[in-house]
């Protein structure tokens, strides 16, 4: 169940976050959750807001948005079942190797993913 809450965390985020910006003024289309699905399905293509804080526009069909995401949370699970990821930054640790995540728990890894402390 904690997994589980997790990814609805993020879905939640994925949710609020494109209609707030929507609702100020981003010209996002598909902002709002149920229309996203319908955007695409009809062949249109999504707006994202991205680095540097510009609307960037997504040319990729259906088929690879969701060939996509299945690689990244595929990739996310890997590191997490395996107790292992790659080398990286994170914001109050700084640049750290895979050997942070030899001593974690893997369903509350803390190190580099808990700058606040909060699983300690």
């Amino acid at each position: 169940e904690l997994l589980h809450a997790r990814w609805a965390m993020l879905a939640a985020a994925g949710i609020i976050i494109p209609e707030g910006l929507q609702a100020n003024g981003a010209d996002i289309r598909g902002g709002t959750w149920f229309e996203t699905g319908a955007e695409m399905l009809n062949g249109g293509t999504l707006n994202y807001f991205a680095v540097p804080w510009t609307i960037v526009s997504n040319p990729l069909p259906l088929f690879i948005v969701a060939v996509i995401e299945v690689a990244l949370m595929g990739a996310v699970e890997k590191f997490r079942s395996e107790g292992a990821g790659p080398a990286g930054y994170a914001p109050g640790v700084g640049k750290f190797d895979s050997s942070v995540y030899d001593s974690m728990d893997s369903l509350y890894p803390g190190g580099p993913f808990d700058p606040l402390g909060l699983s300690d």
